[in-house]
């Protein structure tokens, strides 16, 4: 927990110090059940929070009845919620929760400053509604959303931008109690319908109480003033207005988060879905993927006038004759997301099948010179041996045409052969 910004932080009495553990160092905040104070561990050697309960709602005996809920919520871990490191009780036999310190301020404080901007509001939101997408699994309704519960760590705090904190204390104070006192587990301006009524409240009373602390955050205005009973009336008599001035998928959001029914109301889980997606969008308005532009840019380049013929001008993009000049293929620069090029002109289809003959025309034509010349040269060699006898014949091979390529290769093989055989 953090200071809440709701009273100025006091000095903690000098050196006092609670299960001979915790030393308080300020008080952050007072509520109607509690005061909070940021304490350093000893022990561990780090600061926390230490939600001290006022005596008519939590003592020492009534935490100890409910260990299994304590068992619960400190078994609860997420990033957008405030731990509950353990639980224990003051000199005066008062309930203490000792709580995960969060450095920075809370939602209330900063609607002081003004609405939010939209993108603030829906990654505040996002974490939020994880938060209770998580806890609502294990059972458990947080029962009290509202600005002041919503913490907005400092930047270099935490890797989130909201966390939830007050999360279970319906389940650790007895209802009988708060029944007796007069006092309403939820801050009154932000209750949900069936809580104003006192019916049985589960897991959309939050989604509720959630879309109320969205519309705040973006508008600046609280719906629902005055009084706990006025507000309760009002409640129950109209639903919330979302102006029109705000997005169109901000206003089908917040007011499906808040119909009247529960079970016409989104969970938390497709909340948080919805948020992310609009996240998603306010951070790159109209902005290509980085997918798209990967794609571009490994494109071939194209100079300036083939690139801005129409994207369906037909283009040869492969040549028809050995040694023609290739032309710049302007389809190859079309942006992505655009049709693909129609279909290539019959002179370039029928290119792709003369290509293979000319190759292969030129290959036989390659070896039927080569096989003529090697019978020629094996034509000379039978001659000049017949006719030569003990008589030394001139060297055929000195009358041998240059030839260079493979063939060369072959005839100079061949002339290395003869030379070195001798009659």
């Amino acid at each position: 927990m953090s200071a809440t910004g709701r009273t100025p932080a006091e000095a903690a009495p000098d050196g006092a110090r609670v299960a001979d553990r915790y030393r308080l160092l300020r008080r952050v905040g007072s509520g109607g059940m509690a005061e909070v104070f940021r304490a350093h561990d000893e022990l561990l050697g780090r600061d926390v929070a230490l939600k001290v309960f006022r005596r008519e709602f939590a003592s020492a005996d009534d935490l100890r009845r409910q260990k299994g809920e304590v068992r619960i919520l400190a078994n609860l871990s997420h990033p957008s919620l405030v731990t509950l490191f353990d639980t224990t009780s003051d000199e005066e036999g008062r309930g203490v929760l000792i709580l995960e310190f969060v450095d920075g301020t809370d939602a209330g404080a900063r609607l002081k400053e003004g609405p939010l901007p939209a993108a603030a509001v829906a990654a505040l939101g996002l974490d939020i509604a994880r938060a209770l997408a998580y806890i609502h699994a294990k059972g458990v309704v947080h029962r009290d959303i509202a600005p002041a519960n919503i913490l907005l760590p400092s930047a270099t705090s935490s890797a989130v931008a909201a966390k939830l904190t007050d999360l279970g204390i319906a389940r650790l104070v007895d209802d009988a109690r708060i029944t007796s006192t007069g006092f309403v587990i939820g801050t009154a301006s932000y209750l949900s319908p069936e809580q104003a009524a006192g019916r049985p409240v589960g897991p959309p009373s939050d989604v509720y109480s959630l879309g109320l602390v969205l519309l705040e955050c973006l508008t600046g205005k609280r719906e629902f003033t005055g009084s706990g009973v006025e507000s309760a009336v009002a409640r129950l008599s109209r639903d919330p207005d979302v102006p029109e001035t705000l997005d169109a998928e901000w206003r089908r959001l917040i007011r499906s988060m808040v119909a009247r029914e529960p079970d016409h109301r989104p969970t938390a889980a497709v909340v948080a879905e919805q948020l992310s997606a609009l996240l998603a969008r306010g951070e790159a308005p109209g902005e290509a993927s980085g997918d798209a532009l990967d794609r571009t840019l490994l494109l071939p380049s194209a100079d300036e006038d083939a690139a801005a013929a129409p994207p369906h001008e037909p283009t040869a993009a492969t040549t028809v004759l050995p040694g023609a000049p290739v032309p710049t293929a302007a389809a190859t620069s079309a942006l992505p997301g655009t049709r693909p090029a129609p279909a290539r002109p019959a002179a370039t289809t029928a290119s792709r099948f003369l290509r293979p003959l000319l190759s292969l025309r030129r290959g036989m034509l390659i070896i039927i010179v080569a096989c003529v010349a090697l019978v020629v040269v094996v034509i000379a060699i039978a001659l000049g041996t017949m006719s030569g006898g003990g008589q030394s014949s001139p060297d055929p091979v000195k009358s041998y045409p240059a030839v260079g390529g493979t063939l060369g290769d072959h005839l100079r093989q061949l002339e290395h052969d003869v030379s070195n055989s001798g009659p």
